[in-house]
């Protein structure tokens, strides 16, 4: 599998677990039916994860950049339309920042 493949199975579990929490944190209250939030995650820890180790983010081009950032802005759903925005958007100027690092230590 490629980096881009595992970094976008590790996107989708992470914004995953994000709206669940989200989700389960909406009413300000912890309680047992937040489980149901979250153990269907657990499930998939174990593939998102998996191959992590192999990844080199120094060989990811601008397009793989792009198309992690594409993956981010397709999976995350949380509760807060203004939330969401945000972190869509932090996580592209990361990505481009790291680009524009590579790109200067080239």
């Amino acid at each position: 599998m490629s980096s881009v493949s595992e970094l976008s199975e590790a996107v989708e579990f992470v914004c995953a677990l994000a709206g669940a929490v989200a989700e389960a944190a909406e009413d300000g209250k912890i309680t047992l039916g937040d489980a149901a939030h979250l153990l269907p995650l657990i499930y998939k820890l174990p593939s998102a994860v998996e191959g992590l180790a192999e990844v080199s983010l120094a060989d990811l081009s601008e397009d793989d950049l792009a198309a992690l950032s594409a993956k981010v802005k397709e999976s995350l759903d949380l509760p807060s339309d203004k939330v969401e925005l945000a972190i869509e958007e932090a996580v592209e100027i990361s990505l481009k920042l790291y680009s524009l690092v590579q790109k200067l230590r080239a």
